[in-house]
C-alpha cells in the first residue's frame, strides 16, 4: 500500500472517534443524503481498471453531520497535504471515500486511486470550501513530515490549473512526493477537485508513468451522475 493510502487509513481511524456523535441538520434547502448513502454512489472498482478492488471504505454514517475537525485556514501545511481529500471533518454534512487498487500486484500498469465526496449544507458552503482549498494549495507549496525508517517525506506543489469538467468548475493539482535518501524521480500524484452545487469531488491517482488512465475527468462525471441519482 502507498504512503498516502497508509496515512489515510491512520487519519480515518482517528476521525472515527471524533464523529461518533453526529448531529442532524435541518431538512430545508438542497436535498441532502447521508454519508452511508453517498458511499453507495462511489464508483465500482471496475470503472477504474478491470481486476481492481475497492478497499479502505469510509463514510460519515447514517446521519447528517456538521462536525468541524479541521480549519483549512489554520491547519498546518503538513496536515493539509495529508488529510485533505482523505477524511471528513471540514464542515461537510456527509462524506464518503475509498481506495481503489490492484491487490494482486500482478496487473500492469500499477495505478492506485482514491475517490472522495464532500456534501455541504449549501452551494455557498461548498464554494467557500473549494475556494479555501485552492488558496491553501497556493500558500502550502511544500511540506514535510517524518516517514518510516527515519526518512523525511516531502510533498511539493508541482502545478495547479483551473479547468472545466463537463461544465463544472475544477482544478487539477499535481503533487510531487519524495523521501529523503530514496533515489529516482519524485512520485507524482494527480489530484482532481471538482465542485457541483453542494458537492465537492476529489479523485487522486499516482500512475507509474504517463497521464492517469482512465482520465480523472471522465471518472468524475460518472461519479457526479451517480450522486445526482440519489436525489
Amino acid at each position: 500500500m502507498s504512503f498516502r493510502a497508509k496515512a489515510s487509513a491512520v487519519a480515518l481511524a482517528v476521525l472515527a472517534c471524533l464523529l461518533l456523535t453526529p448531529a442532524a441538520m435541518a431538512s430545508s434547502g438542497p436535498v441532502q443524503v447521508t454519508g452511508r448513502q453517498l458511499k453507495t454512489a462511489l464508483l465500482p472498482a471496475s470503472d477504474f481498471v478491470a481486476g481492481y478492488t475497492s478497499t479502505d471504505e469510509s463514510d460519515s454514517g447514517r446521519h447528517l453531520e456538521h462536525v468541524i475537525v479541521f480549519s483549512l485556514r489554520s491547519m498546518s501545511c503538513s496536515k493539509f497535504w495529508l488529510f485533505s481529500g482523505q477524511v471528513a471533518g471540514f464542515g461537510e454534512t456527509a462524506f464518503a471515500t475509498n481506495l481503489v487498487e490492484d491487490k494482486t500486484g500482478k496487473l500492469n500498469p500499477q495505478e492506485t486511486f482514491v475517490q472522495s465526496i464532500y456534501q455541504f449544507a449549501s452551494t455557498r458552503a461548498a464554494a467557500s470550501f473549494y475556494a479555501e482549498l485552492m488558496g491553501k494549495y497556493r500558500s502550502c507549496r511544500s511540506a514535510s513530515e517524518p516517514g518510516g525508517s527515519g526518512k523525511t517525506v516531502r510533498e511539493t506543489l508541482h502545478s495547479e490549473s483551473a479547468l472545466r469538467v463537463g461544465g463544472h468548475q475544477a482544478s487539477q493539482v499535481i503533487e510531487y512526493v519524495t523521501a529523503s535518501g530514496t533515489p529516482g524521480p519524485p512520485l507524482a500524484f494527480y489530484l482532481l477537485w471538482t465542485i457541483d452545487g453542494t458537492d465537492v469531488y476529489w479523485i487522486s491517482t499516482a500512475p507509474d508513468f504517463g497521464s492517469p488512465q482512465p482520465p480523472q475527468s471522465s471518472l468524475t462525471l460518472k461519479l457526479i451522475a451517480r450522486v445526482s441519482a440519489l436525489r
